[in-house]
């Protein structure tokens, strides 16, 4: 079995003639599977993925040929389509890297060089749309590493295979160069699938799935609008099942909006809350002391307590 991350040529060479196919309707058969692939040359090997349990396809498989020619004559007559459904076909690309699809690789290891002669070296894998050479701004020096940008991103994908290349007698190393929006896409789950092969994203079908009850609230957009300053409140609709919300409380000072009521009266047999608190005002200044009364305290109470009982001779260091 081949590895992807050794990068041996023998591996490197298979991985070149797999294919990758997905959004395989799930009653297709082998035979169809097979027979379509047969015909843009000789197939080695293939795999078409199904359910243990079921026996139904999973919605994709693999295809391998015995020369990398039938792999380019295969890509090349996109758009595929077997048992009356469009399938993706791409290369397999290795598991350490994206597979997302995208047209820019990063090229680290680079040695001195430009962009001209960097654009004629990758120009015999793809045609290329756009050429990166990095250099330090304040010495001009290469910093050893580029982009290059591709027409096709079946370019990409081959060179991602390749991975370490030979560039002037130095081996440099070739990765997908995804932008934020493809990175934030893949670290949420998503790939880059086109809707016609794998089918629309749930939230196109509509919500909620059929056999499912509908939303308790109403969609965005259903409550009325805001009523001008003096009309009465507008009232949201009320939910399957819920009692209507209560009506929005009135303010003060607001034209057009009742005052706020009082408090209520206390209940038979309560007497009314006091305007002031008689308890407080009886003990206040009951323990308002001067500092100095302190200091007679305490002479008082050493020369009457222990005045009387201690000796004559007492020292107390």
């Amino acid at each position: 079995m081949a590895s992807w991350n050794k990068g041996d040529g023998d591996d490197v060479e298979l991985i070149l003639r797999k294919l990758f196919v997905g959004g395989i309707k799930p009653d297709t058969s082998d035979d169809q599977f097979r027979n379509y692939f047969a015909k843009f040359g000789d197939i080695e090997d293939y795999v078409h993925i199904r359910n243990k349990q079921t026996g139904q396809s999973k919605g994709f498989g693999f295809v391998t040929y015995s020369d990398q020619a039938s792999v380019d004559k295969c890509l090349a007559a996109k758009p595929h389509t077997i048992n009356q459904k469009d399938v993706d076909v791409k290369r397999a690309v290795p598991k350490d890297q994206p597979q997302e699809r995208c047209h820019k690789i990063f090229v680290g290891g680079l040695p001195e060089t430009n962009e001209a002669e960097l654009k004629s070296f990758f120009e015999k894998h793809g045609k290329v749309t756009q050429c990166q050479f990095k250099r330090d701004q304040n010495t001009g020096r290469g910093r050893g590493f580029g982009f290059v940008s591709f027409e096709d991103s079946d370019t990409v994908d081959k060179l991602v295979i390749l991975k370490h290349i030979d560039f002037n007698g130095k081996t440099i190393e070739c990765k997908k160069a995804l932008d934020v929006k493809d990175k934030q896409h893949m670290n949420n789950g998503g790939h880059s699938q086109n809707p016609s092969v794998y089918g629309a994203p749930p939230a196109a079908a509509g919500y909620p799935p059929p056999g499912y009850p509908p939303a308790p609230m109403p969609a965005y957009g259903a409550y009325p609008p805001y009523a001008p300053p003096g009309a009465p409140a507008p009232q949201a609709p009320a939910a399957p099942g819920y009692s209507a919300p209560a009506a929005a409380p009135a303010y003060p000072g607001y034209p057009g909006y009742a005052a706020q009521p009082a408090y209520p009266q206390p209940a038979p047999g309560f007497p009314p809350a006091p305007a002031s608190n008689p308890y407080y005002q009886q003990q206040a200044g009951q323990y308002n002391q001067a500092p100095s009364s302190y200091g007679a305290q305490k002479n008082t109470y050493a020369s009457n307590t222990y005045g009387s009982s201690r000796s004559a001779n007492y020292k107390p260091y």
